[in-house]
C-alpha cells in the first residue's frame, strides 16, 4: 500500500452529505428488499415449503450468491476502493481510472478460469456426489450440481458489477450502484410472473425441474442488467482508461495488488455469508425436506432489516473512512466508526426485538400462500427469531472490519473468521444432532457466531489499530436504546398477545405499530439523540 504524505484532501471532501447520501443508499436498498420480498413470496408460491427440487435450486444459488458476496460486493469491491482512494489521493483521478480499467480486465481473465475450473470439477465429481448423497438424496443432488453450472457465469458479472458499484462510490455517486439491485430484482420478479401465469399443471418433481431451469437463465439475465445499469455512470465519472479490453496489454501493478489484498479479505469480509453458506449446506444434508427452503426464507426475512440498516451504513461510511486513513486523521476516522454504531444500533435493537415477536406472523403474512403451508411458515417463524438476534453484531461486525481494511489491517478479520467458522459448523452440529433443534438451531449457531466476532474484533480497535478509545458516551447511549428497545418488544408482545385469532397480516401491523410507538417514547423520554432529532424532524414537517 502506498506511503509518504497525501497529495491531495480531494478524497475527503467529495464524501460530503454523509446523511443525504446514507438515506438515499436506505431509500434504494429499501426498494431492493421489499422487491425482494415480492420475488421471494412468488418463489414460494410457485415451490411451496418442501420441494425436493426448489431446495436443489437455492443450493445451487448459494454457490454462485457466495462468490458473489467474496469477490464481488466483500472483498473485490473493499479492496479496490482501499486501492483507488490511495491511487486517487497520491496520483490524481487519472492515475485512479487506469487502476479501475486494468482491474476490471484482470478480474474478467481470473473469473473466467474460476468458473471454467468449477464447472469442470463439479462434472468430474457428479458420480461421486450423487452416489454419497452430500447434498442430499440423488435426484435433489443431481439437479443441484446442473443449476450450480447454468448460474456459474452470474459470478462474472455480478462481480464486475460490484466493481463499478466500489469504483462509483470511490468517487461519491451512489446513484446508480443503488438502483442495480431494484433491476435486478424487477428482472427476477417478471420472470416469475410470467412463471405463475403460464403454469397450470399440477405440482411435481419434472414440473419444479423445468421451472427452475428457466430460472438459472433469469438468474444470469438479472447480473447482466446489474452491469448494464451501471456501465453509462462509470464512463459519465471518467472511470474508464479506454480501451478498456486489451487482451495482451500490461498490467499495472496497481491491478495485482486489489486481487492480492482481495484474497485474505474472502473470508474476513464475508464471515456471516459463509456462516449462512454453510447452515445452508448443513440444512439440505441434516435436516428433512423444506429445511433449505425455510432457512433461506428465514435469511431473507431477516436480510431485509440488515441490509436497510447495517448494510446500507456500512456502504456510505466506508468510503470516508479509508479516506481519513489515507490522510491520517485516525481521530475523525475513530469517531466516525462510532458514531455510525450509534446509528445503526438505534435502528438494529428495536427492529431486533420486534422481529423476535413478531417473527411467526411475519412468516405467515408474508409466506403462506400459494403451495406454502402453514406448518413451513410457523417453522420458518423459529428460526427467524433465532436470527433476529444477529442483526446487531452482524452490522457492527461490517462497520468494525472495514476500519481495520481502512487501516490496512486485513490479517485479524481474517483469523477471527477462520476461528467464527469452526464454531458456527461445530454449534451446527450440536444443535441439530445432540439437541435435536430444526432450522432453529442452524439460525442460533449463527446469531452466537455472530456476537463472537463482534466482540473479539471490538477491542483491536484501541490495541491493533492504535485508535483513539471508544467515545465515552457510546456505552450509556447504547444502554438507553437498549432499554426502549425491550419497551418495544413488550409492546410488540402485548398486541400478539391481545390479537391472538386474528390474521397475521393485522398482528404484524398493530404490533409494528405499537413497538415504534414505545420505542421512540421511551427513548425520547431516556434522551436518546437520535429519537429526539426523528421526532422533532417529524413534528416540523408535520
Amino acid at each position: 500500500m502506498p506511503t509518504g504524505p497525501p497529495t491531495s484532501d480531494h478524497v475527503v471532501t467529495r464524501h460530503g452529505g454523509l446523511l443525504r447520501r446514507t438515506v438515499l443508499v436506505s431509500g434504494m436498498t429499501l426498494a431492493s428488499r421489499i422487491l425482494g420480498f415480492v420475488r421471494e413470496v412468488l418463489s414460494a408460491m410457485l415451490f411451496g415449503a418442501a420441494s425436493p427440487i426448489y431446495d436443489a435450486f437455492l443450493t445451487a444459488w448459494r454457490i454462485p450468491n457466495l462468490m458473489r458476496r467474496f469477490f464481488g460486493e466483500g472483498a473485490l469491491s473493499t479492496s479496490l476502493q482501499t486501492e483507488l482512494t490511495d491511487a486517487d489521493a497520491r496520483r490524481g483521478d487519472g492515475a485512479g481510472a487506469e487502476l479501475f480499467t486494468a482491474t476490471l480486465r484482470l478480474t474478467t481473465y481470473v473469473l473466467i478460469g474460476v468458473c471454467l475450473v468449477l464447472a469442470g470439477s463439479l462434472e468430474i465429481l457428479r458420480v461421486p456426489l450423487i452416489e454419497s448423497a452430500l447434498l442430499g438424496e440423488p435426484d435433489g443432488a443431481r439437479a443441484a450440481i446442473e443449476l450450480t453450472q447454468r448460474m456459474l457465469p452470474f459470478v462474472l458479472l455480478i462481480c464486475l458489477a460490484a466493481l463499478c458499484a466500489g469504483a462509483l462510490q470511490v468517487r461519491g455517486h451512489f446513484v446508480a450502484p443503488a438502483i442495480a439491485p431494484v433491476a435486478m430484482n424487477v428482472v427476477w420478479i417478471a420472470a416469475l410472473v410470467v412463471m405463475i401465469a403460464s403454469n397450470d399443471a399440477e405440482q411435481s418433481a419434472a414440473r419444479d425441474l423445468d421451472l427452475v431451469r428457466w430460472l438459472a437463465w433469469v438468474v444470469l439475465l438479472s447480473g447482466f442488467v446489474q452491469l448494464a445499469v451501471q456501465w453509462p455512470a462509470v464512463r459519465r465519472v471518467g472511470l474508464l482508461a479506454r480501451p478498456v479490453f486489451r487482451p495482451f496489454a500490461p498490467l499495472p501493478a496497481g491491478a495485482w495488488s486489489v486481487l492480492r489484498t482481495a484474497a485474505p479479505l474472502a473470508l474476513g469480509a464475508a464471515v456471516y455469508q459463509i456462516n449462512v453458506m454453510i447452515d445452508g449446506l448443513m440444512a439440505e444434508s441434516l435436516l428433512p425436506d423444506g429445511g433449505p427452503t425455510t432457512h433461506y426464507y428465514a435469511n431473507r426475512i431477516q436480510q431485509f432489516p440488515l441490509a436497510l440498516i447495517a448494510i446500507a451504513a456500512t456502504s456510505s461510511v466506508f468510503p470516508k473512512l479509508k479516506a481519513f486513513a489515507s490522510v491520517g486523521r485516525d481521530g475523525e476516522l475513530r469517531d466516525l466508526h462510532d458514531r455510525a454504531q450509534i446509528g445503526v444500533a438505534f435502528l438494529a435493537l428495536p427492529a431486533c426485538a420486534g422481529l423476535f415477536v413478531l417473527a411467526e406472523p411475519i412468516s405467515i403474512a408474508l409466506f403462506r400462500h400459494g403451495e406454502f403451508s402453514l406448518a413451513g411458515a410457523e417453522r420458518m417463524g423459529s428460526a427467524l427469531s433465532m436470527l433476529s438476534i444477529a442483526l446487531l453484531p452482524a452490522g457492527a461486525v461490517g462497520l468494525i472490519s472495514r476500519v481495520y481494511y481502512a487501516k490496512g489491517d486485513f490479517k485479524t478479520p481474517v483469523r477471527v473468521s477462520i476461528a467464527m467458522l469452526f464454531l458456527n459448523t461445530g454449534l451446527n452440529l450440536v444443535f441439530v444432532l445432540g439437541a435435536k433443534m430444526d432450522v432453529d438451531g442452524l439460525a442460533l449457531a449463527t446469531a452466537i457466531t455472530s456476537w463472537g466476532n463482534a466482540l473479539v474484533l471490538w477491542p483491536g480497535l484501541a490495541s491493533r489499530l492504535a485508535l483513539p478509545v471508544t467515545r465515552p458516551d457510546l456505552l450509556p447511549r447504547l444502554a438507553r436504546i437498549a432499554i426502549a428497545s425491550a419497551a418495544c418488544g413488550a409492546s410488540a408482545f402485548g398486541v400478539l398477545r391481545a390479537l391472538d385469532g386474528v390474521a397475521a397480516a393485522w398482528v404484524v401491523v398493530a404490533g409494528s405499530a405499537a413497538g415504534a410507538i414505545a420505542y421512540f417514547t421511551v427513548a425520547a423520554a431516556l434522551g436518546v439523540d437520535e429519537a429526539r432529532r426523528t421526532l422533532a424532524r417529524v413534528s416540523g414537517r408535520r
